[in-house]
């Protein structure tokens, strides 16, 4: 563009985000609202890290790899900065850096943060979104892979998603079956599982033991999958892969958790640095993930502190896309009021927030309030707004059932 040219960009977002009007701004604050809390319940501690992180960082923790996806900036001292493309790595460098090297652990850490890809733009694909999270650091059982996925199910059940079901694998197995295909081989398989590619999978290695399980891989879910996989485990390594697997199973079923949980050994994560279980989830008849986490023992080691690690990230946008909407009104009250009744008015509606209550006020009536209040005196008529009736009582008994003591009112129509 240039100066003194017109342009429609400023009228505009760059592609892959968005504005979010009233609505949707308000279910997505209830939504972290309810989610901080179940985080909360289970002993997890928020944290917050910056949204720049350095190039470094990222290459440190996730592999040259993950350039590709990265939005890059340059510092004003010349330095590569990158806006976070997730929040694993930006925690284990925080967990190593500033809290195992002194504290006590099992760590449980939590986070709510914007993360942002620097490619996948179009298509409806968002550059910028937000996910809500779960670290669990410092223990290497079974028992810490079990809790993170019980914890997801039960966010997934706390945000309204209807019947979730989490699908389980482990790298462990594939790395073992994968062991004798030659580096760049296995790199490449391993990018094609993560995308979920099959087709012609088996075409790739010239290990026909390998090509077998490959082709067998998209098979390899449900009830009876565990027992299919095992003449494919290599060796003791890829055979107590399984065994942990199925313990893991037993030990999320103690917590009784809302959903279902299935085994899926052909579920790869598209970060490596995951090293063991892995898991995501999903709503009946969505095609994408809601959430996605899993085992990740090495990746802390790379700020300097060894310390196993699982985890989840929820996408909160997807789960936002397929919870159904709460039928909130934006206010609980309007009152309206004139120039008799401005000073009654505002005394009412900060009594009325005070006790928590959304409360507009305004000298004309209009939508968009539970109920509206109308002043006369020491006298307040109540229009609910699915009500066929007006009610009217004393203002003292009107306050007294809004802070929850009903049995002190007494009608009159």
């Amino acid at each position: 563009m240039h100066w003194g040219q017109p342009s429609s960009r400023w009228r505009q977002v760059p592609e892959g985000t968005r504005d979010l009007l009233p609505a949707d701004a308000e279910r997505r604050a209830a939504l972290l609202r309810d989610l901080r809390e179940e985080f909360r319940r289970w002993g997890y501690r928020e944290v917050r890290t910056p949204t720049l992180e350095f190039l470094e960082t990222f290459l440190a923790g996730a592999g040259p790899g993950v350039q590709d996806r990265l939005l890059k900036l340059v510092g004003a001292g010349g330095e590569l900065l990158v806006l976070r493309p997730e929040m694993t790595v930006p925690i284990a460098r925080l967990a190593a850096t500033r809290l195992l090297p002194e504290g006590v652990r099992p760590l449980r850490i939590s986070y709510v943060a914007a993360v942002f890809h620097g490619q996948d733009a179009g298509g409806g694909r968002l550059r910028e979104f937000t996910q809500a999270g779960v670290e669990l650091l410092g223990e290497a059982g079974a028992d810490a892979d079990a809790e993170v996925i019980a914890l997801a199910l039960e966010s997934l059940s706390r945000a309204g998603v209807p019947d979730p079901v989490v699908h389980v694998g482990d790298l462990e197995f594939l790395d073992d079956v994968l062991a004798g295909v030659p580096e760049e081989e296995r790199e490449i398989l391993r990018l094609r599982l993560a995308g979920k590619q099959f087709a012609g999978i088996e075409e790739t290695p010239s290990d026909p033991a390998v090509a077998l399980l490959l082709r067998t891989l998209p098979d390899l879910h449900g009830p009876e999958a565990v027992a299919r996989a095992r003449p494919f485990a290599r060796t003791a390594r890829g055979r107590a892969a399984l065994e942990r697997l199925v313990t893991i199973l037993e030990a999320v079923a103690a917590y009784g958790p809302p959903g279902r949980v299935a085994v899926d050994l052909s579920l790869v994560r598209d970060f490596a640095y995951y090293t063991g279980a892995v898991f995501e989830a999903y709503a009946p008849g969505t095609g994408y993930p809601l959430l996605g986490g899993g085992r990740y023992d090495r990746l802390v080691g790379r700020f300097g502190v060894d310390c196993p690690a699982t985890g989840f990230a929820i996408g909160v946008e997807r789960v936002l896309a397929v919870a159904p909407a709460p039928l909130r009104p934006p206010a609980d009250f309007l009152i309206l009021i004139d120039e008799r009744t401005r000073a009654a008015g505002c005394a009412l509606a900060r009594e009325l927030r005070s006790l928590g209550k959304a409360v507009v006020i305004s000298a004309r009536p209009h939508p968009g309030a539970a109920a509206t209040v109308r002043l006369d005196g020491r006298l307040v008529r109540i229009e609910d707004a699915e009500a066929p009736t007006a009610r009217v009582l004393d203002r003292e008994q009107f306050v007294a059932e809004v802070r929850g003591r009903p049995g002190v009112v007494s009608w009159t129509h």
